[in-house]
């Protein structure tokens, strides 16, 4: 390993350490795949749905169907 590989390396650590959901759109915005972001919406949506239906909140979600 040469010496710039190693700098490179340190200088990488000491970079704060960005959060998923914050790289995940970076990468969605470097690449151009901005027609991901409503498949992402709607399966958060419906997970978040399958909590919620097996909790107190429950029948509040099936008045709503």
């Amino acid at each position: 390993m040469s010496d710039d590989d190693k700098k490179s390396f340190e200088e990488a650590g000491k970079e704060s350490q960005t959060s998923l959901v914050r790289e995940f759109f970076q990468m969605l915005k470097q690449n151009k795949k901005f027609w991901m972001i409503p498949i992402i919406v709607v399966l958060l949506l419906f997970g978040l749905l399958i909590i919620l239906g097996g909790s107190a909140a429950a029948p509040f979600i099936y008045t709503l169907f």
